[in-house]
């Protein structure tokens, strides 16, 4: 289950990371900056690394995969990012589902306390699709 997610750190460009990079919470600079504090440019693993973008990850990695939920919303700056990672989940065999809300910034599912009625109701959804799953096991 991700919300969200920033599957990828490099600084690709990309439809959706172009079209958001205006985003509220997470603007073009600010990623830039959060990934070149997570993982510098010049160290020694890449940023395309599998364990720090699991975006890059080998589908035989992916295809051990347990039912995967991601939620996003259409104006994230990485919703290519999800939903071609859902796709290659889908591709290796795995249960995965993505699911985007409109006119929603990055992280938006942290905003119930402000009063987002869509972020509850996301939170709502991921705690029944996780019941299912677990019941399941």
């Amino acid at each position: 289950l991700v919300c969200c997610p920033v599957l990828n750190m490099t600084l690709d460009s990309t439809p959706s990371r172009i079209l958001g990079a205006n985003d509220p919470v997470l603007p073009s600079g600010l990623v830039r900056a959060i990934s070149n504090s997570y993982l510098p440019n010049e160290g020694a693993v890449s940023k395309a690394h599998p364990l720090v973008s699991p975006y890059f990850a080998p589908d035989s990695v992916l295809s051990t995969f347990p039912p995967v939920l991601i939620f996003t919303s259409y104006e994230d700056p990485f919703l290519d990012d999800s939903v071609n990672f859902n796709a290659r989940l889908k591709r290796a065999g795995v249960n995965s589902s993505l699911r985007a809300v409109h006119e929603m910034p990055h992280a938006f599912w942290a905003l119930s306390t402000a009063g987002i009625p869509e972020a509850r109701q996301v939170q709502n959804d991921c705690e029944l699709w996780l019941s299912d799953v677990l019941r399941s096991v």
